[in-house]
Protein backbone atom coordinates (compact mmCIF):
# COMPACT_ATOMS: atom_id res chain seq x y z
CA UNK A 1 0.00 0.00 0.00
CA UNK A 2 1.08 3.57 -0.76
CA UNK A 3 -0.18 6.62 0.88
CA UNK A 4 1.45 10.45 0.63
CA UNK A 5 1.84 10.17 4.36
CA UNK A 6 1.19 7.76 6.73
CA UNK A 7 0.12 8.94 10.21
CA UNK A 8 0.86 6.72 13.16
CA UNK A 9 -2.00 6.79 15.68
CA UNK A 10 -5.46 7.63 16.17
CA UNK A 11 -6.08 9.59 18.81
CA UNK A 12 -7.05 13.38 18.56
CA UNK A 13 -3.70 14.40 17.66
CA UNK A 14 -3.61 12.19 14.98
CA UNK A 15 -6.95 12.55 13.91
CA UNK A 16 -6.27 16.41 13.39
CA UNK A 17 -2.99 16.15 11.04
CA UNK A 18 -4.67 13.33 9.28
CA UNK A 19 -7.93 15.27 8.71
CA UNK A 20 -5.46 18.67 8.02
CA UNK A 21 -3.46 17.01 5.36
CA UNK A 22 -6.22 15.29 3.75
CA UNK A 23 -7.92 18.86 3.41
CA UNK A 24 -4.58 19.81 1.41
CA UNK A 25 -5.86 16.92 -1.22
CA UNK A 26 -2.92 14.29 0.44
CA UNK A 27 -4.30 10.68 0.26
CA UNK A 28 -3.28 9.98 3.86
CA UNK A 29 -3.41 6.34 5.85
CA UNK A 30 -3.92 6.49 9.07
CA UNK A 31 -2.45 3.49 11.54
CA UNK A 32 -3.62 3.25 15.30
CA UNK A 33 -2.77 -0.42 17.32
CA UNK A 34 -6.17 -0.06 19.18
CA UNK A 35 -8.89 -1.06 18.06
CA UNK A 36 -11.00 2.23 17.80
CA UNK A 37 -10.10 5.93 17.31
CA UNK A 38 -9.67 8.87 19.82
CA UNK A 39 -7.44 7.36 22.48
CA UNK A 40 -8.00 8.76 25.70
CA UNK A 41 -10.69 10.98 24.64
CA UNK A 42 -12.93 8.27 22.94
CA UNK A 43 -16.44 8.03 24.32
CA UNK A 44 -18.26 4.75 25.17
CA UNK A 45 -22.24 3.78 26.28
CA UNK A 46 -22.01 2.25 29.47
CA UNK A 47 -25.42 1.43 30.80
CA UNK A 48 -27.32 4.35 28.57
CA UNK A 49 -24.45 6.63 29.78
CA UNK A 50 -22.21 8.32 27.42
CA UNK A 51 -18.49 8.16 29.40
CA UNK A 52 -14.83 9.40 28.27
CA UNK A 53 -11.92 10.66 30.15
CA UNK A 54 -12.98 13.30 31.74
CA UNK A 55 -11.48 15.99 28.97
CA UNK A 56 -12.54 20.05 28.62
CA UNK A 57 -12.45 21.90 26.11
CA UNK A 58 -12.78 25.72 26.03
CA UNK A 59 -13.96 28.29 23.60
CA UNK A 60 -11.03 30.61 23.28
CA UNK A 61 -8.83 27.67 21.72
CA UNK A 62 -7.96 28.20 18.37
CA UNK A 63 -6.74 25.07 16.89
CA UNK A 64 -9.95 23.45 18.07
CA UNK A 65 -12.10 26.12 16.53
CA UNK A 66 -10.30 25.95 13.31
CA UNK A 67 -10.85 22.00 13.27
CA UNK A 68 -14.78 22.69 13.28
CA UNK A 69 -14.60 24.67 10.21
CA UNK A 70 -12.71 21.85 8.62
CA UNK A 71 -14.81 20.91 5.59
CA UNK A 72 -15.83 17.11 5.42
CA UNK A 73 -17.76 15.31 3.57
CA UNK A 74 -20.49 15.79 5.89
CA UNK A 75 -22.35 18.49 6.71
CA UNK A 76 -21.68 18.26 10.49
CA UNK A 77 -19.76 21.10 12.27
CA UNK A 78 -18.43 20.83 16.01
CA UNK A 79 -20.75 22.40 18.17
CA UNK A 80 -19.36 23.66 22.17
CA UNK A 81 -21.91 23.45 25.23
CA UNK A 82 -19.86 26.44 27.43
CA UNK A 83 -20.01 25.72 31.35
CA UNK A 84 -20.26 29.12 33.30
CA UNK A 85 -17.73 31.49 32.74
CA UNK A 86 -14.48 30.79 35.44
CA UNK A 87 -14.74 28.04 37.86
CA UNK A 88 -16.54 27.74 41.30
CA UNK A 89 -14.56 27.20 44.18
CA UNK A 90 -16.32 24.68 46.89
CA UNK A 91 -15.47 25.50 50.38
CA UNK A 92 -17.09 25.33 53.89
CA UNK A 93 -18.53 29.13 52.89
CA UNK A 94 -20.18 28.11 50.07
CA UNK A 95 -19.05 28.31 46.12
CA UNK A 96 -16.83 31.01 45.45
CA UNK A 97 -16.44 32.01 41.86
CA UNK A 98 -12.67 32.52 40.55
CA UNK A 99 -12.79 34.03 36.81
CA UNK A 100 -15.15 35.85 34.58
CA UNK A 101 -16.40 36.85 31.71
CA UNK A 102 -13.27 38.99 29.13
CA UNK A 103 -15.18 42.43 29.61
CA UNK A 104 -15.39 41.82 33.27
CA UNK A 105 -12.78 39.84 34.64
CA UNK A 106 -12.42 41.67 37.75
CA UNK A 107 -13.57 39.45 40.60
CA UNK A 108 -16.69 39.73 42.46
CA UNK A 109 -16.84 41.26 45.57
CA UNK A 110 -17.94 38.00 47.44
CA UNK A 111 -15.05 36.52 46.28
CA UNK A 112 -12.53 39.51 47.34
CA UNK A 113 -13.98 39.37 50.97
CA UNK A 114 -13.80 35.42 51.12
CA UNK A 115 -12.16 34.12 53.96
CA UNK A 116 -9.59 32.97 50.97
CA UNK A 117 -6.45 34.95 51.48
CA UNK A 118 -6.13 38.69 51.98
CA UNK A 119 -8.27 41.31 50.14
CA UNK A 120 -4.84 42.70 49.16
CA UNK A 121 -3.55 39.30 47.68
CA UNK A 122 -6.70 39.00 45.96
CA UNK A 123 -7.01 42.16 44.37
CA UNK A 124 -3.65 41.43 42.99
CA UNK A 125 -4.52 38.52 41.82
CA UNK A 126 -7.30 39.96 40.16
CA UNK A 127 -5.41 42.89 38.37
CA UNK A 128 -3.75 39.48 37.12
CA UNK A 129 -6.35 37.98 35.68
CA UNK A 130 -7.13 41.95 34.24
CA UNK A 131 -3.75 41.19 32.15
CA UNK A 132 -4.47 37.98 30.92
CA UNK A 133 -7.37 38.87 29.84
CA UNK A 134 -6.06 41.94 27.71
CA UNK A 135 -2.78 40.46 26.52
CA UNK A 136 -2.12 38.02 23.77
CA UNK A 137 -1.24 34.39 24.26
CA UNK A 138 2.20 34.86 22.99
CA UNK A 139 2.59 37.30 25.77
CA UNK A 140 1.52 34.86 28.25
CA UNK A 141 4.24 32.13 27.18
CA UNK A 142 6.92 34.26 27.02
CA UNK A 143 9.15 36.02 29.69
CA UNK A 144 10.84 34.81 32.69
CA UNK A 145 10.48 31.13 33.69
CA UNK A 146 10.28 29.75 37.12
CA UNK A 147 8.16 27.04 38.96
CA UNK A 148 4.81 28.52 40.02
CA UNK A 149 5.40 28.33 43.48
CA UNK A 150 8.07 30.96 43.14
CA UNK A 151 6.19 32.72 40.96
CA UNK A 152 3.07 33.32 43.29
CA UNK A 153 5.62 33.91 46.46
CA UNK A 154 7.40 36.16 43.89
CA UNK A 155 3.90 38.22 43.74
CA UNK A 156 3.02 38.69 47.14
CA UNK A 157 0.13 35.97 47.09
CA UNK A 158 -0.13 34.77 50.82
CA UNK A 159 -0.24 30.62 51.48
CA UNK A 160 -4.20 30.52 52.13
CA UNK A 161 -4.85 31.95 48.79
CA UNK A 162 -2.07 29.49 47.48
CA UNK A 163 -2.96 26.72 48.95
CA UNK A 164 -6.69 27.10 49.24
CA UNK A 165 -7.37 28.32 45.46
CA UNK A 166 -3.93 28.05 43.31
CA UNK A 167 -2.63 24.87 44.34
CA UNK A 168 -6.32 23.44 44.27
CA UNK A 169 -6.83 25.25 40.45
CA UNK A 170 -3.58 23.93 39.45
CA UNK A 171 -3.95 20.26 40.48
CA UNK A 172 -7.49 19.85 38.81
CA UNK A 173 -6.12 21.61 35.44
CA UNK A 174 -2.96 19.70 34.98
CA UNK A 175 -2.60 17.76 37.84
CA UNK A 176 0.42 19.72 39.18
CA UNK A 177 -0.01 19.65 42.93
CA UNK A 178 3.38 20.65 44.01
CA UNK A 179 3.11 23.89 41.99
CA UNK A 180 6.32 22.70 39.96
CA UNK A 181 4.60 23.81 36.77
CA UNK A 182 5.83 26.72 35.17
CA UNK A 183 5.17 30.16 35.49
CA UNK A 184 3.81 30.23 31.96
CA UNK A 185 1.63 27.54 31.66
CA UNK A 186 0.36 29.03 35.25
CA UNK A 187 -0.75 31.33 33.88
CA UNK A 188 -2.17 30.02 30.67
CA UNK A 189 -4.25 27.88 32.91
CA UNK A 190 -5.53 30.94 34.32
CA UNK A 191 -5.63 32.93 31.25
CA UNK A 192 -9.13 30.55 30.58
CA UNK A 193 -10.58 31.66 33.53
CA UNK A 194 -11.27 35.41 31.69
CA UNK A 195 -10.74 34.46 27.78
CA UNK A 196 -13.73 31.91 27.23
CA UNK A 197 -15.47 29.54 28.42
CA UNK A 198 -14.63 25.69 29.77
CA UNK A 199 -17.11 23.28 27.54
CA UNK A 200 -17.70 19.90 25.69
CA UNK A 201 -18.48 19.29 22.35
CA UNK A 202 -22.06 18.56 21.57
CA UNK A 203 -22.57 14.75 21.12
CA UNK A 204 -19.39 14.37 23.18
CA UNK A 205 -15.73 14.12 22.14
CA UNK A 206 -16.86 11.22 19.81
CA UNK A 207 -18.22 14.27 17.39
CA UNK A 208 -14.77 15.70 17.13
CA UNK A 209 -13.58 11.99 16.49
CA UNK A 210 -15.97 11.42 14.34
CA UNK A 211 -15.63 14.52 12.27
CA UNK A 212 -11.76 14.45 11.88
CA UNK A 213 -12.38 10.52 10.61
CA UNK A 214 -14.88 11.26 8.10
CA UNK A 215 -12.36 13.25 6.56
CA UNK A 216 -10.25 10.31 5.60
CA UNK A 217 -12.76 8.02 4.98
CA UNK A 218 -12.75 3.91 6.50
CA UNK A 219 -10.56 2.50 3.40
CA UNK A 220 -7.70 4.65 4.44
CA UNK A 221 -7.47 4.10 8.46
CA UNK A 222 -6.24 0.53 9.85
CA UNK A 223 -7.22 -0.54 12.82
CA UNK A 224 -5.79 -2.71 15.44
CA UNK A 225 -2.11 -2.53 13.40
CA UNK A 226 1.23 -1.49 14.72
CA UNK A 227 3.81 0.10 13.76
CA UNK A 228 6.98 -1.06 14.53
CA UNK A 229 9.61 1.09 12.35
CA UNK A 230 9.75 3.82 10.79
CA UNK A 231 11.83 5.74 7.80
CA UNK A 232 11.29 8.84 5.97
CA UNK A 233 9.56 6.78 3.07
CA UNK A 234 8.33 3.79 4.52
CA UNK A 235 6.57 2.10 7.33
CA UNK A 236 6.90 -1.44 8.87
CA UNK A 237 3.29 -2.11 10.38
CA UNK A 238 1.44 -5.38 10.77
CA UNK A 239 -0.65 -4.89 8.02
CA UNK A 240 2.66 -5.03 5.92
CA UNK A 241 5.40 -2.57 4.73
CA UNK A 242 3.61 0.80 3.67
CA UNK A 243 5.35 3.28 0.89
CA UNK A 244 4.76 6.81 1.76
CA UNK A 245 6.63 10.37 1.05
CA UNK A 246 6.35 11.15 4.74
CA UNK A 247 5.30 9.89 7.91
CA UNK A 248 3.91 11.62 11.35
CA UNK A 249 4.19 9.69 14.28
CA UNK A 250 1.11 11.38 16.70
CA UNK A 251 1.21 8.53 19.53
CA UNK A 252 1.91 9.05 23.21
CA UNK A 253 5.13 10.36 24.50
CA UNK A 254 6.76 6.47 25.59
CA UNK A 255 4.95 5.18 22.35
CA UNK A 256 6.96 7.98 20.10
CA UNK A 257 10.02 7.15 21.99
CA UNK A 258 10.12 3.35 20.48
CA UNK A 259 9.60 4.92 17.01
CA UNK A 260 11.90 7.64 17.39
CA UNK A 261 14.63 6.74 20.26
CA UNK A 262 15.96 9.55 21.73
CA UNK A 263 13.18 12.09 21.58
CA UNK A 264 12.10 14.01 24.95
CA UNK A 265 10.71 11.93 26.85
CA UNK A 266 8.64 14.01 29.11
CA UNK A 267 7.72 13.04 33.30
CA UNK A 268 3.48 12.07 33.34
CA UNK A 269 1.12 12.37 35.65
CA UNK A 270 -1.76 10.66 36.51
CA UNK A 271 -5.78 11.20 36.36
CA UNK A 272 -8.53 9.01 37.61
CA UNK A 273 -12.29 9.69 36.38
CA UNK A 274 -15.03 8.60 38.23
CA UNK A 275 -18.17 8.58 36.77
CA UNK A 276 -21.76 8.50 38.85
CA UNK A 277 -25.11 8.65 37.92
CA UNK A 278 -28.17 10.39 40.59
CA UNK A 279 -31.82 11.11 40.29
CA UNK A 280 -32.16 14.24 38.53
CA UNK A 281 -34.52 14.83 41.55
CA UNK A 282 -32.02 14.92 44.01
CA UNK A 283 -30.56 17.84 42.44
CA UNK A 284 -31.52 21.45 42.58
CA UNK A 285 -32.64 22.25 38.79
CA UNK A 286 -30.43 24.66 37.04
CA UNK A 287 -30.64 25.08 33.27
CA UNK A 288 -28.41 23.69 30.48
CA UNK A 289 -25.51 25.48 29.42
CA UNK A 290 -24.00 28.43 30.66
CA UNK A 291 -25.54 28.36 34.38
CA UNK A 292 -23.78 25.04 35.39
CA UNK A 293 -20.34 25.68 36.67
CA UNK A 294 -17.02 23.65 36.75
CA UNK A 295 -16.43 23.59 40.57
CA UNK A 296 -13.11 22.54 42.19
CA UNK A 297 -12.89 21.38 45.67
CA UNK A 298 -10.89 23.83 47.53
CA UNK A 299 -10.47 21.09 50.72
CA UNK A 300 -6.57 20.79 50.55
CA UNK A 301 -6.96 17.30 51.99
CA UNK A 302 -9.48 16.17 49.07
CA UNK A 303 -8.53 13.60 46.38
CA UNK A 304 -11.12 15.58 44.11
CA UNK A 305 -9.74 18.05 41.75
CA UNK A 306 -12.73 18.70 39.52
CA UNK A 307 -16.22 18.09 39.86
CA UNK A 308 -19.20 18.53 37.11
CA UNK A 309 -22.70 18.01 36.47
CA UNK A 310 -21.56 16.94 33.47
CA UNK A 311 -25.21 15.74 31.71
CA UNK A 312 -26.19 18.90 32.41
CA UNK A 313 -24.16 20.42 30.21
CA UNK A 314 -23.06 17.23 27.79
CA UNK A 315 -27.01 16.61 26.72
CA UNK A 316 -27.56 13.00 25.82
CA UNK A 317 -24.67 12.02 27.93
CA UNK A 318 -27.38 10.52 31.04
CA UNK A 319 -31.44 8.62 30.36
CA UNK A 320 -34.16 10.95 31.45
CA UNK A 321 -34.38 11.05 34.77
CA UNK A 322 -31.02 10.75 35.99
CA UNK A 323 -28.18 13.37 35.66
CA UNK A 324 -23.85 12.25 35.58
CA UNK A 325 -21.41 13.34 37.73
CA UNK A 326 -17.61 13.64 36.26
CA UNK A 327 -15.21 13.78 39.05
CA UNK A 328 -10.91 14.15 37.87
CA UNK A 329 -8.45 12.94 40.85
CA UNK A 330 -4.53 13.69 39.94
CA UNK A 331 -2.01 11.60 41.28
CA UNK A 332 -3.99 8.94 42.41
CA UNK A 333 -1.63 5.23 41.60
CA UNK A 334 -4.33 3.77 40.61
CA UNK A 335 -4.86 0.76 43.67
CA UNK A 336 -7.69 0.53 45.74
CA UNK A 337 -9.86 2.56 44.03
CA UNK A 338 -13.22 1.47 45.84
CA UNK A 339 -11.37 3.45 48.42
CA UNK A 340 -10.72 6.05 46.78
CA UNK A 341 -14.34 5.76 45.35
CA UNK A 342 -15.93 6.21 48.95
CA UNK A 343 -13.18 9.11 49.97
CA UNK A 344 -14.74 11.23 46.49
CA UNK A 345 -18.13 10.04 47.26
CA UNK A 346 -18.05 11.70 50.56
CA UNK A 347 -16.95 14.63 48.87
CA UNK A 348 -19.98 14.97 46.35
CA UNK A 349 -22.04 14.61 49.01
CA UNK A 350 -20.61 18.06 50.45
CA UNK A 351 -20.42 19.83 47.13
CA UNK A 352 -23.16 18.34 44.98
CA UNK A 353 -25.27 18.33 47.85
CA UNK A 354 -26.54 14.97 47.27
CA UNK A 355 -26.33 11.89 50.03
CA UNK A 356 -22.86 9.58 49.21
CA UNK A 357 -25.54 6.62 49.22
CA UNK A 358 -28.02 8.46 46.61
CA UNK A 359 -24.94 8.43 43.97
CA UNK A 360 -24.77 5.01 41.72
CA UNK A 361 -20.86 4.32 40.84
CA UNK A 362 -20.77 4.01 37.03
CA UNK A 363 -17.22 3.57 35.90
CA UNK A 364 -13.80 4.51 37.35
CA UNK A 365 -10.97 4.92 35.11
CA UNK A 366 -7.01 5.35 35.88
CA UNK A 367 -4.63 6.38 33.67
CA UNK A 368 -1.18 5.85 35.14
CA UNK A 369 0.48 8.07 32.36
CA UNK A 370 -2.49 10.65 31.06
CA UNK A 371 -1.02 14.20 30.93
CA UNK A 372 2.74 15.40 30.43
CA UNK A 373 3.80 17.62 33.51
CA UNK A 374 4.24 21.38 33.08
CA UNK A 375 7.26 21.44 34.57
CA UNK A 376 9.44 24.65 34.46
CA UNK A 377 11.46 25.53 32.65
CA UNK A 378 8.77 24.00 29.65
CA UNK A 379 8.77 24.44 25.92
CA UNK A 380 5.86 25.39 24.65
CA UNK A 381 6.59 24.54 21.06
CA UNK A 382 9.10 21.64 20.83
CA UNK A 383 10.05 20.80 17.27
CA UNK A 384 7.05 18.65 15.22
CA UNK A 385 10.03 18.40 11.97
CA UNK A 386 12.72 15.67 12.88
CA UNK A 387 14.47 15.31 9.37
CA UNK A 388 12.99 15.87 6.18
CA UNK A 389 9.72 13.11 5.80
CA UNK A 390 9.86 12.74 9.75
CA UNK A 391 7.34 14.08 12.35
CA UNK A 392 6.11 14.02 15.13
CA UNK A 393 3.49 15.49 17.24
CA UNK A 394 0.94 15.54 19.97
CA UNK A 395 0.17 17.38 23.64
CA UNK A 396 3.88 16.28 24.62
CA UNK A 397 4.92 19.09 22.15
CA UNK A 398 3.00 21.69 23.29
CA UNK A 399 0.30 22.56 26.06
CA UNK A 400 0.19 19.49 27.90
CA UNK A 401 -3.93 19.33 26.95
CA UNK A 402 -6.56 19.00 23.88
CA UNK A 403 -5.96 22.22 22.39
CA UNK A 404 -1.92 21.17 22.94
CA UNK A 405 -2.41 18.43 20.85
CA UNK A 406 -4.37 19.92 18.16
CA UNK A 407 -1.86 22.92 17.83
CA UNK A 408 1.14 20.39 17.39
CA UNK A 409 -1.27 18.84 14.81
CA UNK A 410 -1.45 22.15 13.15
CA UNK A 411 2.29 22.76 13.08
CA UNK A 412 2.95 19.11 11.84
CA UNK A 413 0.75 19.73 9.21
CA UNK A 414 2.64 22.90 7.98
CA UNK A 415 5.78 21.21 8.31
CA UNK A 416 4.64 18.25 6.13
CA UNK A 417 3.00 20.68 3.39
CA UNK A 418 6.15 22.57 3.55
CA UNK A 419 8.63 20.06 2.88
CA UNK A 420 6.38 18.62 -0.07
CA UNK A 421 6.15 21.62 -1.84
CA UNK A 422 9.99 22.14 -1.69
CA UNK A 423 10.54 18.68 -3.31
CA UNK A 424 8.22 19.65 -6.08
CA UNK A 425 9.62 22.48 -6.44
CA UNK A 426 13.12 21.16 -6.59
CA UNK A 427 12.15 18.35 -9.29
CA UNK A 428 10.69 21.25 -11.79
Amino acid sequence: MRADVVVIGGGLSGLAVAARLAAAGLEITLVEADEALGGRAREERVGGFRLGGGHLAHTSWPALGELAELPTARTTRLTLHPFAPGIRLATPDGALRFGAAPNRPQQPMATLLAPIGTVGDKTELSKQFYRLARSPLEATLSGPEEASAECFTTRGYSPVLVDGFLRRYLTALSADEDLAASRRGADWLLRLLVRGRFAVPEGGFNALIDLLAARLGPDRILLGTRAHEVHADRVATDAGLLRTSAVVVAAEPAAAATLFPGLHEPRMRSLTTLWHAVDSAQLPPTGLGAAVPVLIDGDGSSPVGRTTLHSRVAVGSAPAGRELVCTVVAGHDGKELDTLDRTVLARLERIHGVASRGYETVQISHHERAVPALDAPYNFARPVRLIGGLYVCGDHRGLPNVEGALASAARAADAVLADLRRREDAAM
